[in-house]
Formats: structure tokens, sequence, C-alpha cells
């Protein structure tokens, strides 16, 4: 008695300590990968070089692990966090794993508008300020398509599938009267081509995403409490309109901001959340751990798509697309396992 009595005091503790196990995990993964991938490349390098090129020994050849592939690994680790959290705060906020804002066409409003921004020639920080309108207006036109108030989850994520599809359109048919210079910029960055991220651009999503990590993590006790239901969520002291306004705004600033990055690259918001849940063994989406498990991911699939047809590289978004779709055939074939449906 005295041993089953102490392996159930012991419970609570692991299971609090495995969160932080997988968030260390995903951590020194994702590091190591960092230092994986300054190593590829048509020009290849030793890990010790590549520490060296870090460490700022002057070369001409140690300075392109700087100057090309530094900012190329930021973006991805950036930019996979940001889809990440933005994935588990959207998937709470409509309490289905499909409610992610790539597919519910908030990453191509948002790339709608910093498109727009940079046929304009604006400067890139108000490029940055207009993917948020972008993506502010594509949730403002499905909320009110779907109803406003009185809106239904399921019809909210059919309508934002055909509003994403829109803008999608609307962006081709803006790089196809674009001027030629134009043009290939934005299909190259459409595509999530992180290879043609500059420093520049990666400084001002980085700080952005200083203020907005920061704001999304603390979104815990609120998406805790939505998962539990409105009605215990106000028990709580947790108004819910207030706290689904909170999640929806960080949730489009985190989707602005990653496609200002890299472009609206697919499914990583959409996966992310749900593997960290799975890893973690909880109920709920934890935020921490899908943020960090979508940094690693972004970072996998772009090494993939580096060395999969080298010395071509292929836009990582295709990486991305080709995984999520098998996500993607998974999760419906079990929901019809299940007699589910969308709701």
């Amino acid at each position: 008695m005295t041993g089953l009595a102490g392996r159930r005091r012991r419970l609570p503790g692991r299971a609090l300590a495995r969160p932080a196990l997988c968030q260390v995990a995903l951590g020194l993964g994702s590091l190591a990968l960092a230092l994986a991938c300054l190593t590829l490349g048509t020009i290849r390098f030793t890990p010790l070089q590549a520490l060296q090129a870090l460490a700022g020994h002057e070369s001409a050849a140690l300075q392109l692990l700087v100057e090309w592939r530094l900012p190329r690994i930021g973006a991805a680790l950036a930019a996979g966090a940001a889809l990440g959290l933005a994935g588990a705060l959207f998937q709470t906020l409509l309490r289905n794993p499909l409610g992610s804002p790539d597919v519910i066409g908030f990453d191509a409003g948002a790339f709608g508008g910093a498109l727009l921004a940079l046929l304009a020639g604006l400067a890139p920080a108000l490029v940055a300020l207009a993917a948020f309108g972008g993506g502010l207006a594509a949730g403002i036109l499905v909320y009110l398509a779907a109803g406003g108030l009185h809106a239904e989850r399921g019809r909210l994520i059919l309508i934002g599938i055909a509003v994403g599809a829109a803008f999608t359109a609307l962006c081709d048919w803006m790089i196809f009267v674009a001027p030629l210079d134009v043009a290939l910029v934005a299909a190259n960055w459409k595509q999530g081509a992180l290879a043609g991220v500059d420093a520049q651009r990666l400084a001002i999503g980085a700080a952005i995403l200083g203020l907005l990590l920061p704001l999304g993590l603390a979104c815990g006790r609120l998406v805790e409490a939505l998962e539990l239901g409105d009605d215990k969520a106000q028990s709580l002291g947790v108004p819910a309109g207030w706290a689904r306004l909170r999640l929806g705004l960080v949730g489009l600033g985190l989707t602005a901001t990653a496609t200002f990055i890299a472009g609206p690259i697919g499914f990583v918001a959409l996966i992310a959340p749900q593997a960290a849940r799975r890893l973690v063994g909880s109920a709920g989406l934890p935020l921490a751990t899908s943020a960090l498990f979508g940094a690693t991911f972004l970072l996998a699939s772009d090494a993939v798509a580096r060395i999969a047809l080298a010395p071509r590289s292929l836009p990582v978004g295709a990486v991305t697309a080709c995984l999520g779709g098998a996500y993607l055939a998974l999760l419906f074939g079990t929901w019809i396992r299940r007699g589910e449906r969308l709701r």
C-alpha cells in the first residue's frame, strides 16, 4: 500500500516533467539540426568549420555560412515557431484540428496584403504591417460570411477554405501582371523558398516575434479555460468573447509575421499542435511545445528541400505540402473510421 501511494504521489510530477523533457529535446534537436544545416549545400563544410564561421573567422568560403545559410536557418526557426503557436491558438479557438490559419485562408490573406505593399514599393516594415492587415481582412471576411456571432465552427472552416482560395487566386493575378523583376521575387516568396530571405526581412520579423511569441505563450490560461467550454471559462473568471478575440488577434499576428518572413508555408500550423499534443500526452494543445515542434519541423523540411534533388533546391513549401497531404489523408481516414464529421 505504501509503495502504491508513493507511485500515486509521483504521478503528477511525472506528468509535469514530460512537457519539460519534450521541450528540452525539441530545443536541443533544433540546435543540432541548425548546425547540420550550416554544413549542407553545394559547398559542404564540416561542423568544426561551421562553428569557426560563427565565431567570426575570416574566410570567403566561411562567410557564405553567415551571409546565406544562417538567415535561411533563422527564418525557418522563426517562421516555424510562429506557425506552430498560431496553429495551437486557432485550433483551440475553433475546437477542430483543421482550424489552422493556413487551412482557413489567413496566410493567403496575409500574403495578399504583403504582396500589395511590395508592388507599391513600400518599406519592409510597412510590408509587415500590410501582411497583418491582409490577414485581418481575411479573418473578418470569413467571420462575417460564416454568420458572425452565430457562426458554426465547421462552417467557418469551409468558408475559410473558399476565402483562402480566392486570396490565392488574387495573389496569382497580381504576380502575373507585375513587372518581371518584381514577379520573380514575389513568385519565389509565394512558394516558401527560404533561400530568398534577407537579413533585413528576418530582423524585422524577429523583432515582431519577440513581442508576439511571449504574448501567445501567455495565453496558456485562456486556452485551458476555453477547452473546458464557455460556461466553465466564465465560472473561472475568463470572459469567453474577450479570450477568443485575444487568441484570434495574436494568432493572426503570428501568421502574418511568419508569412512576411517566409511566405505562405502550408501545413506547419496544421501538423505542429497535434504532433506536440501526442508528444506531451496532454488532452489540450501545449503552446510552447507546439512552437518548438513547428520550428524543428520547418527546419527539417527545409533540410529535405535542400538535399532531396541536390544540387537543385526545392521550395520548403513543396515539402511541407507533401507531408501535410499525407497527414490530411490519415486524419480524414481516422474520422471516417470513427464515423465523425466536420463540426
